[in-house]
């Protein structure tokens, strides 16, 4: 026999939650492209600020950080077409050896 517990038959307790009507949190939300040309500013005026060899350390680091995501996209891609590829190679030899096999000879 299983032995319930007295709070497994309890029912659970209704919360009731106030919100607070003066807090404004989507309404004021840019577009997307406004956000990135917004960003893109602050990030130019912040760039604009840095001494000289900070400005290089800082092109370098982006140049390294584009080029490290662009070599994780197209490999991404490789790997697509390569999955893609490798589906079709075996419905191709699932037709011809297990299709082929089924269907009645005349």
């Amino acid at each position: 026999m299983t032995n319930f517990n007295s709070q497994d038959r309890e029912p659970t307790p209704k919360v009731e939650v106030e919100v607070n009507p003066d807090l404004n949190f989507a309404t004021d939300a840019l577009p997307l492209s406004e956000k990135v040309s917004q960003w893109l500013q602050v990030f130019k005026q912040w760039y604009g600020k840095l001494p000289g060899a900070a400005k290089i350390a800082v092109a370098i680091g982006v140049i390294f950080f584009s080029l490290s995501l662009l070599t994780k996209v197209l490999h991404l891609v490789a790997s697509i077409i390569s999955v893609t590829i490798l589906a079709i190679i075996l419905y191709g030899l699932y037709r011809f050896f297990l299709k082929s096999d089924a269907s009645p000879k005349s």
